[in-house]
């Protein structure tokens, strides 16, 4: 039998290059004026709000997840440019602030899915699977698989996203008076020699880290890799500003773009249960934080961010604008996933042993 051709290659359209076009260039558009007018993070808020804006207008407007995930390497090199030797010194008090998140997760989980349950009247496998602050696309499969209505999931999901990356920034500006420009720590630019070894070094390692399925592997794979070279010396200095830039502005798209094609009178419906559950979810991780913070003499903000339950490029890529220990941020959220990902199909086998008994009964 001929082999079947890749859906991805397949899905090369001329219309697919249009869609792709089409939210990038307004994501450009939103990112500019963002930065003119000095909004925190100006590269990613710009680019998510106008994306936002004009999906809801209808405007249509696709960034594939894969086209997002190349990217992600380019993120994890710059997440290992801030390690340096001093931060073995300093994760010595991260176990015990990592066995935290490990504790914290289910605990925010169960009580975020309750609110779904109770006061959004959603049914529990879709309660639950918006609840667990893990990746879109998993939670929206194992959802659907458990029964769960995978829109509502997706809305819920894509929302808290969202609310808590255009939150974060603002929060830390509120509390700190510092402004999340997006640009970091000025610094030595890497030479073209370093650049090529960091990019060979963390392409075998993502592909590895594929491999052995490692969650989010291409930015987890390039982090390690350029922390490594970093902490060892063999690398100095980090990829040039305009990368990061790029990398804001597509993140902020892709995530603004997710609600492109969505009713307007279903994302309504939702988005006030979303915008409270945001609230609560910012609350609870404040009082978290704040213990956590004092009890190990660890960076309030940094913890903050470390817990937020927001995507692990986006948390990660606001804390290096922000100069609030990256590393620290980057690596909390990966134990978070990793959780997830251990957790969730586990849930999902139950809801759906649940879900298959229930419409047995009902025969």
């Amino acid at each position: 039998m001929p082999a079947k051709p890749d859906t991805f290659l397949a899905s090369l359209t001329p219309r697919f290059f249009r869609l792709l076009a089409t939210g990038l260039l307004i994501g450009m558009v939103g990112g500019f004026v963002a930065h003119v007018i000095s909004m925190p993070l100006a590269w990613m808020m710009g680019p998510m709000l106008a994306t936002f804006i004009f999906a809801l207008l209808r405007v249509p407007m696709a960034i594939p997840m894969k086209f997002r995930a190349m990217i992600l390497g380019v993120i994890g090199v710059f997440l290992g440019g801030s390690f340096t030797p001093d931060t073995i010194d300093q994760a010595a008090r991260w176990p015990i602030s990592m066995v935290a998140v490990l504790l914290y997760v289910p605990i925010i989980t169960a009580i975020i899915t309750w609110f779904y349950a109770k006061i959004a009247r959603l049914d529990p496998a879709t309660a639950l699977f918006s609840a667990t602050p893990g990746g879109l696309t998993p939670m929206v499969v194992l959802g659907a698989a458990s029964g769960g209505n995978e829109q509502e999931i997706a809305l819920t999901q894509g929302l808290r996203v969202l609310l808590l990356v255009m939150s974060a920034p603002i929060i830390v500006m509120m509390i700190t008076g510092v402004v999340a420009n997006g640009h970091g720590e000025a610094g030595v630019v890497m030479s073209l020699e370093d650049g090529l070894l960091t990019a060979f070094c963390a392409i075998v390692t993502v592909l590895i880290f594929r491999r052995l399925r490692v969650p989010a592997a291409e930015m987890t794979g390039a982090m390690l890799a350029s922390a490594t070279l970093h902490i060892s010396g063999i690398v100095d200095g980090n990829l040039p500003q305009w990368l990061l830039d790029g990398s804001l502005w597509i993140l902020g798209s892709a995530i603004g773009s997710r609600f492109a094609g969505v009713k307007l009178a279903f994302l309504v419906r939702l988005a006030g249960y979303a915008v409270a559950a945001t609230v609560v979810i910012l609350g609870f991780t404040g009082v978290v934080s704040w213990f956590v913070a004092h009890w190990l003499d660890l960076n309030f903000m940094a913890v903050l961010l470390a817990f937020a339950p927001g995507g692990v490029a986006e948390m990660s890529l606001i804390a290096l604008a922000l100069n609030i220990e990256p590393s620290f941020v980057a690596f909390h959220h990966i134990i978070r996933i990793f959780e997830i990902v251990l957790l969730a199909p586990m849930l999902a086998r139950w809801l759906q042993k649940r879900h298959f008994e229930n419409r047995t009964n009902n025969k």
